[in-house]
């Protein structure tokens, strides 16, 4: 990981060092700023082989990339841009689009472009042009368009960058190239990808997909009302295709939420600083609004009842993280 900071440097120097950084991190730049007293501006990197992904805050001002900059430094990028804090108003290739929180979207180095921001945080991702350009149908009509969390593709390439953010440098090369494969397919397909591209990225599209709404459940697990309609309708995919993402791995998408649930609840009722809450409290927690239905998967679950599995105290829940812990129920939609 490589960090620079402006906020161990007088006022007076900070804007000036910023512009140097970002030079020095991304390519030729020419930021433009107000407000030139006191600049406090972070960006930390790290690279998964020839791809680099950055935590990128900074104060208002305007990022220019103009043919001056391009024939200074005439490098080959795509810039995978998120809004994570503030706004951002992205130029290039005659489109002019604002960008706020949860917001991406690409620009092309080898052309000029202008990025306008206010106080901000972006994870940046840099790749090199030659990933992404072959996968796009219409490369010229990809940038400067704003992607977002729309439920579907959208979602999924979004989840995709954040979950970079947390990726260890340290992971072999050969997995680091399938999650920059992964991610350039995503981003292509998302944007506008040509059939090839499309075909040959069925399938790490349909593993991050899944990834995608499962981190959703684990979220909303505790919502009673979660459910396939729910949840397909938030992905904008069919009730069919949900439960065949899943049926792939061996359980629908129903037992996957009804197994979540119980996880949650065994590991409440091991739990001794849980004890003041009821059984009753603790399904009803972690979206079960049914007690006996509760009472029954549990126990077809556990091979015991909930109040066994309580008196049993930590000793059930070291047994509920064993590797060959009893296999799940099968669960109702």
């Amino acid at each position: 990981m490589r960090t620079w900071t402006t906020e161990d440097r007088p006022p007076a120097q900070q804007y000036p060092y910023w512009r140097e950084v970002l030079c020095e991190a991304f390519t030729a730049l020419d930021p433009v700023a107000e407000s030139v007293g006191s600049f406090e501006s972070t960006v930390a990197i790290k690279d998964l082989l020839d791809v680099t992904v950055s935590d990128v805050r900074s104060r208002a001002q305007t990022v220019f990339r103009s043919e001056r900059e391009i024939r200074r430094n005439p490098s080959e990028y795509f810039f995978a841009n998120m809004q994570l804090e503030g706004s951002c108003i992205v130029k290039q290739d005659g489109r002019e689009t604002l960008m706020r929180p949860g917001d991406f979207y690409i620009v092309d180095t080898t052309r000029s472009y202008d990025l306008v921001f206010e106080d901000w945080r972006i994870l940046c991702i840099r790749m090199p042009r030659h990933l992404l350009m072959p996968r796009l149908k219409a490369p010229r009509a990809a940038t400067a368009v704003r992607l977002h969390d729309d439920g579907a593709l959208g979602t999924v390439a979004g989840s995709f960058m954040r979950s970079l953010l947390h990726c260890s440098e340290a992971i072999p090369p050969a997995a680091q190239l399938s999650l920059v494969d992964t991610l350039a397919n995503l981003l292509s397909i998302a944007l506008g990808a040509t059939t090839e591209t499309r075909e040959h990225g069925k399938h790490a599209v349909r593993e991050t997909f899944r990834d995608s709404i499962a981190a959703y459940v684990a979220t909303n697990i505790a919502n009673p009302a979660l459910c396939v309609n729910m949840v397909a309708s938030r992905f904008q995919i069919s009730p069919r295709y949900l439960h065949k993402l899943f049926e792939d791995q061996g359980q629908s998408f129903s037992q996957r939420v009804q197994e979540s649930r119980l996880e949650r609840c065994a590991r409440d009722l091991a739990d001794t600083a849980q004890g003041q809450a009821s059984i009753s409290e603790i399904a009803y927690r972690w979206g079960f609004n049914d007690l006996s239905n509760f009472c029954r998967v549990f126990q077809k679950r556990y091979g015991m009842s909930a109040g066994d599995f309580r008196r049993r105290g930590r000793g059930s829940l070291i047994d509920l993280l064993q590797p060959n812990a009893a296999t799940p129920a099968s669960a109702t939609d």
